[in-house]
């Protein structure tokens, strides 16, 4: 089964302590290998808002099924963040309920993410009980990500996603800290 057949995601922000930023960075480069015994883990990603206050990380996990979820909520990184969060974070990490890949909120999406030779992978979201979505794109560099936001159908997009969710969206970008990607 490919990466791309995914079916629940966990979405967790994390608001370093001001003094704390670069020890959260290295937790999160750290993470890598702790994740690396998670085969039920397909992508995990360590990152940074970039430009963001307070500063706000985060850890986004995707799996084919419950069963890697779980898995890796008792893992070694969920041991370790619980471990290192009363030092590291200003509050709590907050897990979100498990996410699962809309298939009908900007499905006509998918052909212009395709079209993006820069755009690595691209995940449209849905908030669990909620009309909340979260499109999470991933480049190469910066380049990539220009493009991206910068693409001849931008304007269409939000003047669609105006019609379906009442209101621009709202861009958060980030910058990877630590990746592991299975196929």
């Amino acid at each position: 089964m490919p990466s791309s057949e995914v079916t629940l995601a966990l979405y967790v922000p994390l608001i370093a302590k001001d003094d704390k930023i670069s020890d959260l960075t290295a937790f999160l480069g750290a993470g890598y290998d702790l994740v690396q015994e998670e085969p039920e883990t397909i992508q995990w990603y360590g990152i940074r808002y970039d430009d963001h206050s307070p500063p706000t990380f985060a850890i986004l996990d995707t799996f084919r099924g419950e069963s890697g979820r779980k898995a890796h909520l008792t893992g070694k990184v969920a041991e370790a963040l619980g471990a290192h969060a009363p030092t590291l974070l200003a509050e709590g990490p907050t897990s979100t309920s498990p996410l699962r890949p809309s298939k009908s909120f900007l499905a006509g999406a998918l052909p212009l993410f395709e079209a993006e030779t820069e755009t690595l992978n691209a995940y449209i979201l849905q908030f669990p009980g909620t009309d909340r979505f979260a499109i999470v794109d991933f480049f190469e560099n910066d380049a990539g990500r220009n493009a991206h936001l910068g693409w001849r159908d931008r304007e269409a997009a939000v003047r669609e996603c105006r019609c379906v969710v009442g209101g621009p969206p709202r861009c958060v970008k980030f910058t990877v800290i630590a990746a592991s990607v299975n196929v």
